[in-house]
């Protein structure tokens, strides 16, 4: 009995530990992410499979405007060798399966977005002038669903998963060719945090 206790102790931790090194994974930092901050990036499509960052007073066609990155600036913690979704228990077969996981793979644990407003800091058309909110212009793309923002922050209960939310505006504008906004974003977890975007200018 003692003998077959010891047997069934050794599989239990050789399974354990094959799927920390059996994919031989570099360490990462944590599974999940909490949110410290928030920039804001504009980006332009530069060739068919391509995108890159604007800089500041950059000019792009409005067919070439792609999105406006809201891109968080994040702390990593937790987990940091067996990828979430993997069995608690394997062996040498799932093992074989396994892939590395990286940095926030996890998403944040206990952050929801309570409220993200967008404010254009220039006249962008006759109903948006500049201060004025253009959350009603925008499309989300989050993790790779595209949805109405208005329509996505009334229905949307989810914890944060991604690091980034691209929004997507849809249409040119009309009154002032630069763009810049401003971004507040409240989390459920009482942050709030304000950034500005760089100008830069869109053409039709």
């Amino acid at each position: 009995m003692q003998l077959r206790t010891a047997l069934l102790t050794l599989i239990l931790i050789s399974g354990f530990t094959l799927q920390c090194n059996i994919c031989d994974c570099p360490s990462i930092d944590g599974s999940y992410f909490d949110i410290k901050g928030m920039e804001l990036i504009h980006y332009k499509q530069v060739d068919a499979c391509c995108q890159a960052p604007m800089t500041e007073n950059e000019a792009a066609t409005f067919s070439n405007y792609k999105a406006l990155s809201l891109e968080y600036q994040v702390d990593y913690y937790g987990e940091n060798c067996r990828h979430p979704h993997f069995p608690d228990f394997s062996l040498i077969n799932s093992a074989m399966a396994c892939s590395c996981a990286y940095n926030g793979v996890a998403g944040s644990k206990n952050e929801k977005i309570t409220s993200l407003t967008v404010i254009t800091l220039n006249d962008f058309d006759a109903q948006h002038l500049a201060n004025d909110t253009i959350n009603d212009l925008l499309s989300a793309n989050v993790d790779g669903e595209i949805r109405d923002l208005t329509e996505f922050l009334a229905t949307d209960t989810s914890l944060i998963y991604s690091e980034a939310m691209y929004l997507k505006l849809k249409k040119a504008p009309e009154l002032n060719e630069e763009f810049k906004v401003k971004v507040r974003l409240e989390l459920s977890t009482s942050e709030v945090y304000e950034a500005e975007s760089v100008p830069v200018k869109i053409r039709n």
